[in-house]
């Protein structure tokens, strides 16, 4: 049913209808925001507002538009520097026979001039470069400095992932009061952090077109933008937070920096699993996000009530081709996506399982430690005494 401007209600068409917004609401009496067109679907078990209307679009447009306006200005910047090389080249082609002599016509009345531009142009170059010098040791996992921070992101980004595990259970869309919810204030502050991080390796990064598509700038990308947007709006969006599960592929990193891991056999199966947990975590969080959302274009009626804990159930099952059937996609968005992931998932499984199991129970014929002390000597080998018998004695 959409709300009319008397109060009444109109029938559900599924289709999207014009509404006026009037000066008060006729439930609560509130003023509204503006009088403005607004386009409102109008769904009753969703909390928030009287018209019921889901912003869902507003979290991900954010996203959206902060990857791709920053990639447009990194390319814009390319092109432009690009450009300008170009004409710089052949202007200074055109200009060789004559730069000469203006030089040395000019050498007497503006040596001082040239010198302070000059100095001008180095003392920029040389502040652009100590920021970035100093961005980078911020972030370098080669010095103290930097192995702390790295290993302090990873940590607090397992704790976004503990507090997205908390906040599974509520509803995908609601309004929480951020004056007395205490896991949406502990991720807006983690948030901050990693937005404060995000500019320090954007700071140090040499290539940035490189930088903006890696797999933990992404993850920033779909995950910061909405926890601002939820504050402005005053409602919380469960969305995309799943993925700082990705954040668990660096494990095997995290854990050579604290000197845990010493040997490659060690290394190699804490990375395996860490790439199998953190690929079965993610796509338990998408199917779990689609599955309690629904479709947008069946109005968002085909959802069910699943909890994340029985999607990581489902996609083992999945994955293992055991296949119990009591836990399956309803919505289109999910069978589709489970399509993709039966296709993935099995070669995963069948790759890195008996992998892993081989790097568990199968032991080395040589193990233990060498060591080796260059200072400790050898005895030298006493060589074996021939006794001689006396020849006048034999008879």
């Amino acid at each position: 049913m959409f709300p009319s401007e008397d109060g009444n209600f109109w029938p559900d068409t599924g289709t999207f209808l014009p509404r006026k917004m009037s000066n008060a609401n006729p439930k609560n009496n509130r003023p509204t925001r503006s009088k403005m067109e607004m386009l409102i679907l109008y769904i009753p078990d969703i909390p928030c507002d009287a018209s019921g209307q889901r912003m869902w679009w507003a979290f991900l447009a954010a996203s959206i538009i902060t990857f791709f306006g920053g990639l447009f200005l990194i390319m814009l910047w390319r092109t432009l520097r690009y450009v300008w090389t170009v004409c710089c080249q052949c202007g200074n082609k055109q200009e060789a026979q004559h730069v000469s002599d203006s030089i040395e016509a000019d050498d007497c009345s503006d040596e001082g001039s040239w010198e302070k531009s000059s100095k001008n142009v180095k003392l920029t170059i040389d502040w652009t470069n100590s920021v970035k010098d100093w961005a980078g040791v911020m972030i370098c996992a080669q010095n103290l400095t930097g192995r702390m921070m790295v290993v302090l992101v990873f940590i607090l980004s397992f704790v976004g992932l503990i507090i997205y595990f908390i906040d599974s259970s509520d509803p995908i869309e609601s309004c929480p009061n951020f004056r007395t919810d205490f896991t949406l204030q502990v991720d807006m502050v983690l948030n901050v952090f990693f937005l404060l991080y995000f500019g320090l390796r954007f700071i140090a990064a040499n290539d940035k077109l490189k930088f903006w598509l890696e797999v933990n700038s992404i993850v920033d990308f779909f995950t910061v933008p909405p926890v601002f947007v939820s504050m402005y709006l005053n409602r919380s969006w469960l969305g995309l937070r799943f993925l700082r599960a990705l954040r668990l592929i660096q494990m095997a990193e995290i854990l050579q920096f604290l000197n845990i891991l010493q040997t490659s056999k060690s290394i190699k199966l804490v990375n395996l699993c860490s790439i199998f947990l953190s690929t079965w975590l993610t796509a338990a969080g998408f199917i779990h996000l689609v599955e309690n959302s629904g479709d947008p274009w069946e109005n968002f009626e085909n959802s069910q009530e699943v909890s994340y804990w029985e999607c990581v159930y489902m996609l083992m099952v999945t994955m293992s081709t055991v296949g119990y059937g009591d836990i399956f996609a309803q919505t289109d968005l999910g069978r589709i996506f489970m399509v993709f992931f039966i296709l993935g998932g099995l070669a995963m499984f069948a790759r890195y399982v008996p992998e892993i199991a081989s790097l568990i129970f199968n032991r080395q014929k040589y193990g233990g430690n060498y060591n080796f002390n260059p200072r400790r000597k050898k005895k030298p080998q006493e060589k074996p005494r021939l006794k001689m018998g006396n020849p006048s004695s034999s008879g």
